[in-house]
């Protein structure tokens, strides 16, 4: 699995990096979650989901994953049901949204707003009344612009002790979650180039490690003289390894190997290692796009990372939320 996240991710910077982009939009991370245990029918909670996505990506936040959640409780304020025929349900809410750092128990901005509705059945009420909420009115605004500077002011003053601990993660070969610690930080602050420097160290720890098992793969399957199976190991070889240009002497040590006939039957693996090998010379030609390739591979392991703990997450979600509630 990590080793298919490595292709994909230089594949999905590739195209960045051929336009020769240099600028990145901040990004505060920032993980928008709905509890699993609201007392909410399941498209109301999705309906919720989506709002607080909308919160994020319509107010400036640009990357998931750290430490931070947004999260909501919804309460009934008031329920009616008309006396028409047919009956038509009116609903009040009352919306609380969180950001909340769960791993510290630190809440860094709260607001609450009211939406109402009316509809044919309670279910569908509720779920109106959830698509209501604005994610740019001047409150939901305010509130997330106050959450991103919190945000700011935590990462401002800790930039030293989250760097000790990626290398403390990346030390016991916990790379993915090194990184995801590194990448949350937000590049604004004047500390980043020391969080960019240790994220692209340990990232190249992360790609070296599984371009040494996939080395190794390859060198088996050369000498049980299956070529194919040896090209396919080497193309996991991330392009900004320091192993790659062994992948790449391996792969020209195939090509004098096998036959016309095998290589014609290879020429899509074959070009897609040559392709790697283009990527990797622009690449180390260009310091400043290798780094900024580096960063963004480590960014969306951070996000991939984030996705794998959901579980965790909702349970110590659950134990604040309802802890703060009750």
């Amino acid at each position: 699995m990590i080793r298919k996240l490595l292709i994909c991710l230089t594949a999905c910077c590739a195209p960045w990096l051929l336009t020769g982009q240099t600028q990145q939009e901040e990004r505060i991370a920032i993980t928008p979650m709905v509890c699993d245990a609201l007392d909410l029918p399941a498209d109301a909670r999705a309906a919720l989901n989506r709002k607080l996505l909308q919160m994020t990506t319509q107010n400036g936040f640009g990357a998931t994953g750290g430490p931070f959640i947004l999260t909501a409780d919804v309460r009934t304020v008031d329920k009616q049901v008309t006396a028409t025929a047919p009956a038509q349900y009116i609903v009040e809410l009352e919306v609380s949204v969180y950001v909340v750092n769960l791993q510290e128990q630190l809440l860094a901005a709260e607001t609450s707003f009211v939406v109402k509705s009316i509809e044919s059945s309670e279910n569908k009420a509720v779920i109106r009344a959830i698509n209501r909420i604005n994610a740019r009115t001047p409150v939901v605004r305010q509130f997330m612009t106050s959450a991103r500077e919190k945000i700011v002011d935590y990462y401002a003053t800790r930039v030293p002790t989250i760097i000790a601990k990626a290398q403390s993660l990346a030390d016991r070969g916990d790379y993915e979650a090194a990184l995801a610690a590194l990448a949350a930080v937000p590049e604004s602050l004047d500390d980043y180039p020391m969080v960019a420097e240790k994220m692209t160290a340990v990232y190249t720890q992360m790609v070296d490690k599984f371009a040494t098992v996939s080395i190794q793969e390859a060198k088996s399957k050369i000498a049980l003289r299956d070529y194919e199976g040896a090209l396919d190991a080497l193309l996991y070889v991330d392009p900004s390894s320091t192993r790659f240009e062994e992948a790449c002497r391996m792969v020209d040590s195939i090509k004098r190997t096998i036959d016309a006939k095998e290589q014609a039957e290879m020429q899509a693996r074959l070009e897609q290692m040559e392709a790697q090998r283009e990527l990797a010379l622009k690449m180390h030609d260009d310091e400043v796009m290798l780094r900024r390739m580096q960063i963004e591979a480590s960014q969306k392991t951070a996000e991939k990372q984030a996705s794998a703990s959901d579980a965790a997450t909702q349970s110590a979600l659950k134990s604040w939320l309802f802890g703060k509630l009750n």
